[in-house]
Parts: structure tokens; C-alpha cells; sequence
């Protein structure tokens, strides 16, 4: 088996209350597939049962769809994409936002391919039936879903590295108009937020406050061993043992907590555990947790 491969499919329900009468929703998370030729077909059979199974109304990608912007050049790890993004959308309706992976390459952080992979992208998007957001609206008749695209400034720093950079993702906060869900006007559907990273700082609260629910991946859950996961989340831990950048007890990695009174956030902790981002000494001990898939079921009250 590769270390890079899960050992077994999870799929998370979390339960979100909302204070005002709306049908109930079903919605999806998934993302960090990382598909490259190292990543094989059991991912596939993986998302497959968690799809068919949970029935979902909605499912948002997460983004590092890929793990390198190469890869859709690649006509093994297309194949798989293609395959995959279709699955999804045959089942439900299917939105995704990018993450750095799927436009930056990874080993070269100054190779930025925006110009070719975005167009690659919407080609992909619009075969399969997945509506790609960048900075833009979608919505069914439960969900109003806004898709954020962070930019390479949230992800590498001058010095041409990856390093989390929230402080930029604020600034780009403060440039959206959501002024469509102010007030009565956004109370007759569940108003979500998606992005790939939860670049979430001081004043993003503020920001977002109209939003019933945020939700990111990107962090692999903190990549924690199988089995610790399960004991994290028995005691609503949202921390993880090693992070990407390779940050040591990251917080707010996993699961279901409150941004504030107004907003719920929920981090995907992805299909894939050990990659780059864990250091290598971790990668012949089986160091990953098990591929996981969360189902976000609101209901109103």
C-alpha cells in the first residue's frame, strides 16, 4: 500500500441548527484528492460510497484536486479527475474552489501556472458538469454559496516559499460585496461560504456574520496517525499533530466549530494524509488518517 493512500473512508456527519424555519440540506465536503500517478483508483471507489450512500443536495470541492498543475497535462491523472468530478456532479450539484495545488507547483512555489491551468480548469468544470466559483455565486433552491479563489499572495511569500499568509485572505475578504444576504434578504436560504485554506483572522467574524456556514479543507486534519483522529474528535479537538508548512500542533484543522454566534465553520480534513507538508522521517510510518469525507446536515428550526 502507499503511505500516501488512506487505510479507510470516513464519512463525518456534522449537525448544524439553524435558528430561523428552512428545509433541511444535505451538503458534502471533499477535496485534497492530490490525484497524481502515486494516488490510485481506491480513491475513487472511496468517494464513490460516501456519494451514493449520504445522497447529498449539494457538494463543494474543497480544491487540491491535483497535487500539481502538471497533472492536468497528464492523461492517466486527468482520466482519474475527469472521472471523479463526474461522479460527483452525476449525483448532485457540484461547485469547486481552487487550492494552491491545482495552479501553483508545489516544488516550485515561483511556478505559478494561473494563465494555463485556470483555462484547463473551466474546460474540465464545464465536461463534467462542476460549476467552478472564483469570487463568484451559486445557488440551489436551499443553499446561496459563495466560492472564493485565494491567490497565490495567500499561499507563498516574497521569498518565493510556501507559508500561510491570512492576513492577505483578509484583505481579500474585505473586498467582496455580500451586501445580497444583509438582513431579510439572505434568511430564505442557508448562505455558505467555501474557500480552500481557513485563512480566518481577527475581523474575518465581522465579515462574514450574514454566512450560516464556512467551510474549508487544505489542512489534511492536522495529519494525525489513524485512530487519533477518532480520539481528537470524541473531545472536539480541532487540532492537529503537524499541519502544512509543517507547523506542529496546528489549530482549528478539523470539524465543527463557531466563528461566532452567527457563524458555524467546518474544515474537511481531506482525502489524503502524508505528503510533503509532513515531514519525511513520518512517511514509512503509515502516518496518515483514514480518507475522510464530511457531511454537513443543517436544519432549521
Amino acid at each position: 500500500m502507499n503511505f500516501h493512500e488512506p487505510n479507510t473512508l470516513k464519512v463525518r456527519i456534522h449537525k448544524v441548527w439553524l435558528s430561523r424555519g428552512l428545509e433541511p440540506a444535505k451538503v458534502m465536503l471533499t477535496g485534497d484528492w492530490h490525484i497524481s500517478p502515486i494516488v490510485s483508483e481506491r480513491q475513487y471507489d472511496f468517494l464513490k460510497d460516501a456519494v451514493t450512500d449520504t445522497k447529498p443536495d449539494l457538494i463543494i470541492l474543497q480544491g487540491d484536486m491535483i497535487d500539481s498543475p502538471i497533472e492536468l497535462k497528464r492523461e492517466t491523472s486527468r482520466k482519474k479527475l475527469v472521472k471523479s468530478l463526474s461522479l460527483c456532479a452525476e449525483n448532485a450539484p457540484t461547485v469547486l474552489v481552487l487550492g494552491s495545488h491545482d495552479f501553483i507547483t508545489p516544488t516550485e512555489p515561483a511556478n505559478i501556472m494561473k494563465d494555463t491551468a485556470i483555462p484547463e480548469w473551466k474546460k474540465i468544470c464545464q465536461e463534467t458538469g462542476v460549476k467552478l466559483l472564483m469570487d463568484e455565486w451559486f445557488e440551489t433552491d436551499k443553499v446561496r454559496l459563495f466560492g472564493a479563489f485565494q491567490t497565490e499572495k495567500c499561499m507563498i511569500t516574497d521569498k518565493l516559499k510556501f507559508r500561510d499568509n491570512p492576513k492577505q485572505f483578509l484583505v481579500q475578504l474585505k473586498g467582496y460585496d455580500f451586501s445580497k444576504i444583509e438582513g431579510e434578504k439572505g434568511a430564505d436560504k442557508i448562505n455558505w461560504f467555501a474557500a480552500h485554506a481557513p485563512y480566518l483572522k481577527k475581523g474575518s467574524a465581522e465579515i462574514l456574520k450574514n454566512f450560516d456556514i464556512a467551510s474549508f479543507g487544505h489542512t489534511h486534519g492536522g495529519i494525525v496517525p489513524k485512530g487519533m483522529d477518532e480520539i481528537f474528535n470524541r473531545f472536539h479537538i480541532h487540532r492537529g499533530l503537524i499541519g502544512p508548512n509543517r507547523l506542529p500542533f496546528t489549530r482549528r484543522v478539523r470539524g465543527l466549530y463557531k466563528l461566532s454566534k452567527t457563524t458555524a465553520v467546518v474544515v474537511n480534513p481531506g482525502m489524503v494524509g502524508a505528503q510533503f507538508c509532513a515531514p519525511s522521517f513520518t512517511h514509512s510510518l503509515n502516518f496518515v488518517k483514514a480518507a475522510e469525507v464530511s457531511l454537513v446536515d443543517v436544519v432549521g428550526e
